[in-house]
């Protein structure tokens, strides 16, 4: 089953990494982007390729952890490096969209000096000095940040006066709920073991099977207590989706809810009856418990989050989808499609015993329906985004002129992190970095 995971993983980066590249392309064709949405669109399409890089590293981790060359060192300080950039943009965007809350340039900049800072010099600086996985990491501030910004927006369009509701405020709200659902899906299906006490929620175990012990017992605590928060934002949405459902005003985010806290309900029968953790890389053994995990929060990890990202993109305007654009636009589409539901179906040929001809055949059959599929649903997509601000007051939306060249050098300067990733990283292995701190730790078996 380690394998299946790994290539899971490695699936993960391909989608990742080709939304990252056909996004970046697409949103820098827009002209008509406000300073926020292109700010948004570049930040979603830089933090997508990191978050790749982040999956690749997981597979190469998993298939070199416990063996007898300590190179899982390097995969292991790369992908939580690439963390740093995910979360650092995560909360970059809830804080410029859909609806900023900087709304001056002196804010801006303070705000993303501060989220530099914070989410990755103090953290690099630990990681290169021997000191991994602390609480000055801040690995669950990002999940606080970003839920109060997205979640209050949330309420706010959601819940409004129904003299003031109208398309835009709605399409705010959804979209607001899209981002936490692709920062937090994963978690809201723990939601019954976080009420229930299960060990499988509040057991963290980073090195897997209690071989080795990373984290300090405050990194677990902050990051357990972010997760609590989350699930209490997911039951926050899914109150609202109810009450609005009654009301006769639902919205795509009641089905979304719904199908994750139904996983979750399910997912508590099958975690609690062994001993998984949620939290762990380099885990093996076909048990149903790792079935499970695969095919809940690891596949929202690969494949739904970069699906998510590609609705959000197409379906609220990032791309100015016209003659030039539009077949990048499909091939983009078209391409993570086909990904998704070719390694979807290999995940379950691994278990289930089908015949290579009939799987070969059935996936001739899924892709051809596909491509049908997608070619309709995205000229339904692109032919009528979701407008956010045509009929709110425009108070919410103050409008800053950028620094020219600004955004060039964001991408830049995920570029030059990028490559101080690999050279920390480097840095760690040669020096046996994370085995030191596993046997300061105590953590050694």
């Amino acid at each position: 089953m380690a394998s299946n995971i790994s290539e899971l993983f490695f699936i993960g980066a391909i989608l990742s990494i080709a939304l990252g590249f056909f996004s970046l392309k697409l949103v820098r064709k827009n002209e008509k982007l406000k300073w926020n949405e292109e700010i948004a669109g570049h930040l979603v399409a830089l933090m997508f390729i990191t978050k790749g890089i982040h999956y690749a590293s997981v597979g190469y981790f998993n298939e070199s952890f416990g063996g007898s060359s300590l190179v899982w060192q390097f995969w292991a300080q790369l992908l939580t490096i690439c963390d740093y950039a995910f979360g650092a943009s995560i909360v970059m965007i809830s804080l410029v969209y859909p609806v900023p809350f900087l709304r001056t340039k002196k804010q801006l900049k303070l705000a993303a000096t501060i989220i530099v800072v914070v989410f990755l010099m103090i953290p690099l600086s630990l990681d290169v000095t021997g000191n991994p996985w602390t609480v000055f990491h801040s690995m669950g501030l990002l999940y606080i940040i970003a839920g109060l910004a997205w979640g209050t927006m949330y309420i706010n369009f959601r819940l409004m006066n129904r003299t003031e509701r109208n398309k835009s405020s709605l399409n705010i709200g959804i979209v607001c709920g899209l981002f936490l659902t692709l920062q937090m899906g994963h978690i809201w299906m723990m939601w019954p073991g976080m009420l229930l006490q299960a060990d499988y929620f509040y057991f963290i175990d980073l090195g897997s099977n209690s071989q080795v012990d990373i984290t300090t017992s405050m990194f677990d605590y902050t990051w357990l207590a972010s997760y609590t928060f989350c699930i209490a934002v997911g039951f926050m949405i899914l109150a609202v989706e109810i009450y609005q459902s009654i009301n006769g005003e639902s919205s795509i985010m009641m089905y979304v809810m719904s199908f994750y806290f139904l996983v979750g309900a399910i997912g508590y029968a099958v975690l609690n009856a062994g001993s998984a953790t949620i939290f762990g890389l380099g885990d093996d053994g076909q048990t149903i418990q790792e079935l499970w995990k695969t095919f809940t929060t690891q596949m929202h990890f690969t494949i739904l989050r970069s699906l998510i990202a590609m609705y959000i993109l197409l379906k609220y305007g990032f791309f100015d989808i016209n003659d030039e654009t539009k077949p990048l636009a499909k091939l983009m589409a078209i391409i993570l499609i086909v990904v998704a539901t070719s390694a979807t179906l290999e995940l379950v040929q691994s278990i289930v015993p089908i015949n290579q001809m009939l799987t070969a055949a059935l996936l001739g059959v899924i892709i051809a329906f596909g491509i049908g599929w997608e070619e309709k649903s995205f000229d339904t997509l692109v032919s009528n985004p979701a407008n956010i601000t045509d009929y709110v007051d425009k108070k919410w939306f103050p409008s800053i002129d950028l620094p020219e060249g600004l955004l060039t050098k964001i991408d830049y300067s995920y570029l030059l992190f990028i490559i101080v990733a690999v050279l920390v990283s480097l840095i760690v292995w040669q020096t046996d970095g994370i085995v030191a701190t596993i046997m300061e730790r105590g953590g050694a078996n």
